[in-house]
């Protein structure tokens, strides 16, 4: 197990969970379209409530594997805006002046980072798989 997999085991704790959950929606909502077929309203809804049941589940372990990949974010924010509370620009954007708050800039380079991995993942596949 390397370390990009105990990351991922980190973010994604409930992953399995979640993918049972997932299949177990769409199993119901097939039985749920097939009750539909053959005029059976009872049935309809007592699989609509599981599946509604099952899909808050669903939403809610997607609601805290977002909070565990944010909260790293918003530490290493705090710290940084402890040392450098402004970028220096050598021009004057409008409306922002000489000097962007680093929150400001902190969310674009994060995202450029995560863009920049995926797409180097990406190419790695590739190329493994040339």
């Amino acid at each position: 197990m390397n370390f990009s997999d105990l990351l991922d085991k980190w973010y994604h704790p409930k992953r399995e969970e979640q993918e049972q959950l997932r299949d177990r929606i769409k199993e119901l909502q097939e039985l749920s379209r097939l009750a539909l077929e053959i005029d059976n309203q009872q049935i309809y809804r007592n699989l609509q409530i599981e599946s509604n049941e099952l899909f808050m589940k669903y939403l809610t372990y997607m609601f805290f594997d977002g909070l565990r990949f944010i909260v790293p974010h918003l530490f290493l924010l705090a710290v940084i805006t402890t040392k450098i509370s402004f970028v220096s620009l050598p021009v004057s954007l409008p409306g922002l002046g000489s000097e962007i708050p680093i929150v400001l800039v902190y969310p674009v380079v994060a995202i450029i980072f995560y863009i920049l991995r995926k797409k180097f993942k990406n190419r790695k596949v590739q190329l493994s798989n040339a």
